[in-house]
């Protein structure tokens, strides 16, 4: 698949959605081991927050749908989370216009953008023990597999995979920033945020996988 529309791009993240309000148990849990426990249940609130307006929803562009979708988790998750998931939808706005598709160099830069945008905003980088050391890695994959196809769904595949090994590297790194620093022991365990990456690519890939 060379080219993904406004329509199917809904059908895609109302997955993401699903698939995030489905693990909300997996994630308290991960989160309880080595944080406040309370990961779960704001992403669960995010995202349930961001179907229901999906659902209810028209859009005309890409960028109106990506915007919603992170200023929805921005309003409802609250914390540093909802900042961080709303900036990853917001700040990959740049470059797409009114464009009513998308194909996988835009879909690349869109989540390039987005992990740039985080970057900036947390003031951190890979190696930190949180969701960018999945986002990195995915990010990377994926422009990777873009040189060499225009297919989405290999481009999604490979970010998917690269995701799920940074969420296990991220078992051996001690937790820098954020609440986590401050708790137990971390190493050994996987980062909450990396998990909650990884379950978006997951959705988005077997999503497109379906298309």
């Amino acid at each position: 698949m060379d080219v993904i529309s406004v329509v199917q791009m809904k059908q895609l993240l109302l997955r993401v959605a699903t698939e995030i309000v489905s693990n909300e148990t997996y994630l308290t849990k991960a989160d309880t081991v080595i944080g406040d426990g309370d990961h779960g249940v704001g992403m669960k609130r995010g995202f349930s927050a961001v179907y229901e307006m999906l659902s209810a929803g028209e859009f005309d562009a890409m960028a109106d749908i990506f915007k919603a979708v992170g200023l929805e988790i921005v309003k409802t998750m609250g914390g540093a989370s909802g900042v961080i998931f709303g900036t990853l939808f917001i700040s990959g706005l740049d470059g797409l216009g009114d464009s009513k598709q998308l194909t996988a160099p835009q879909l690349v830069m869109f989540f390039r953008q987005g992990m740039e945008g985080i970057m900036r905003r947390g003031k951190a980088s890979e190696g930190l023990k949180t969701m960018l050391d999945a986002l990195i890695p995915a990010v990377t994959a994926m422009e990777e597999t873009g040189r060499k196809s225009p297919d989405i769904n290999f481009v999604l595949k490979s970010g998917y995979q690269a995701a799920c090994e940074g969420v296990e590297a991220t078992k051996s790194m001690r937790s820098r920033v954020g609440r986590s620093k401050n708790f137990r022991d971390t190493i050994g365990h996987p980062d909450p945020g990396a998990i909650s990456l990884s379950l978006i690519m997951k959705a988005l890939y077997e999503g497109a996988e379906s298309l």
